[in-house]
């Protein structure tokens, strides 16, 4: 057994897939409409990591991230990743670059369009 994707609610399809698209580079996979209205729209990357963004657009307001602590990329440079999406994206800091030596890993946090906190880790 093994893992297929995260699915996580968004309020705004197009700013979520500029975000991890556009500026985090996932890739595109597939997308259906359900029976219910709701899209499901699906990224991921090469190695079979996948993020299902469902988008309800007759829903009003924004989502509630409180249920995830955070979604989590292997990066090989965290510091040059954490500059390029700030730079890119505009998007909020949760956590500047910083090295974890009990873990082994150096990490930063930042927030996508509707408050997810993002990381970008790398082993030290």
């Amino acid at each position: 057994m093994h893992a297929t994707h995260t699915a996580v609610t968004v309020s705004d399809l197009e700013a979520t897939t500029d975000f991890y698209e556009g500026v985090l580079g996932l890739e595109y996979q597939r997308e259906f409409t359900g029976d219910d209205g709701v899209v499901n729209y699906y990224v991921g990357t090469d190695d079979g990591a996948s993020l299902q963004f469902k988008f309800d657009p007759t829903a009003d307001g924004a989502v509630d991230p409180s249920g995830i602590d955070h979604l989590a990329f292997s990066v090989e440079d965290v510091d040059a990743t954490f500059e390029r999406v700030l730079e890119e994206s505009g998007c909020d800091v949760h956590l500047e670059p910083t090295t974890f030596d009990a873990a082994n890993r150096r990490a930063a946090f930042v927030y996508d369009p509707d408050g997810y906190v993002v990381e970008f880790v790398q082993p030290v």
